[in-house]
């Protein structure tokens, strides 16, 4: 009787036509998860692409904003209304103007020394 139950089996696996059928149910499933996982990596792939795009938006609103500050600060540059240029203009007449008061006390420093010298 064991023999019997043996022969079975033997003959159910040496069967290449059910070893065919097998083979092509497990690549079925083997199919199916794979179109999971391709699913998957699909929808990360949107993701990848989405967040890239915003990424890109956000760098081209960044430009547009820091070029469009630039050029307002070129247009008040060119009006002399800048706040920065006023300030270091400002700066450099005081400058000018303290430069100009010890160039005045030196040459009145140097017409004395020359009216000692032409006097003595």
């Amino acid at each position: 009787m064991a023999s019997t139950l043996i022969s079975p089996m033997v003959d159910y696996y040496n069967d290449e036509e059910e070893l065919d059928s097998v083979d092509d149910d497990d690549d079925r499933s083997f199919r199916g998860r794979d179109s999971e996982e391709d699913t998957e990596d699909a929808s990360e792939t949107d993701l990848a692409k989405h967040d890239e795009e915003d990424y890109v938006e956000i760098k081209e609103q960044m430009y547009q904003d820091k070029l469009a500050s630039l050029k307002r600060q070129l247009q008040q540059l060119q009006e002399g209304t800048l706040q920065e240029y006023q300030k270091r203009m400002k700066k450099l007449d005081q400058q000018y103007k303290e430069r100009l008061r010890n160039a005045g006390k030196n040459m009145l420093c140097f017409d004395f020394d020359t009216s000692m010298l032409k006097t003595g």
